[in-house]
Parts: structure tokens; sequence; C-alpha cells
């Protein structure tokens, strides 16, 4: 069944509903509706990851936080893990697999 069964389908249906509600002078065409659905979708998972990740950092001691004025918090790098976040992000890249390069053909 398409859309991850029952339950799948409405929770879709639920997503475009709240988007309309909130947005109730929105029209759009069904790939319109399906693009912004799927751009939300990604959004949403990538600020959860983003998150998860942020938070490892902050706990293996490479972020920082610091509040400001107005109940925010801003993050930096923790000057005392610089060299080990550079090994870290070496470790990674070499981890990678090589890109391929596309050579002009003349």
């Amino acid at each position: 069944m398409r859309g991850g069964g029952e339950g799948g389908k409405e929770q879709i249906a639920r997503d475009i509903l709240s988007y309309l509600l909130l947005h109730p002078a929105a029209a759009d065409s069904f790939e319109g509706i399906a693009r912004w659905r799927v751009l939300e979708e990604i959004a949403r998972r990538s600020v959860a990851s983003t998150e998860d990740a942020m938070q490892w950092l902050i706990a293996k001691g490479f972020l920082s936080e610091e509040k400001i004025a107005g109940g925010r918090t801003i993050y930096r790098l923790e000057a005392s893990k610089r060299k080990e976040a550079e090994l870290l992000v070496k470790e990674k890249k070499r981890k990678q697999p090589p890109r391929l390069r596309r050579t002009a053909k003349g």
C-alpha cells in the first residue's frame, strides 16, 4: 500500500490540513503540495539530526554553550578541543570514498 499504510496516509492528510489551516490562502497543484510536504519533512529530519549531532558535540566537549540576551544560546568551538576536532574532521574525510572527476572531452 502506498504512503506507509492507513496510519501513514492519515498522518500525511493531517500534515496537509495542518499546513492549509496555518495558511488559509494557500492553493497549489498536487505536485506543489507534494513538493512542499516533502521539503518540510526533509527540513524536520535535518533539524532533528543537527540537534542530535550538536548534543553529541556538546557532550564530547567540542562545543561550548553561551546564553545571550533574549534567552538565546550560541555555540562555539571549544578552543581546547581544536586539535582533536581537526583530527576528527580529517579522519572523516579519509573514510569518504574519492569523488569521481569528470574530464572534458575534446
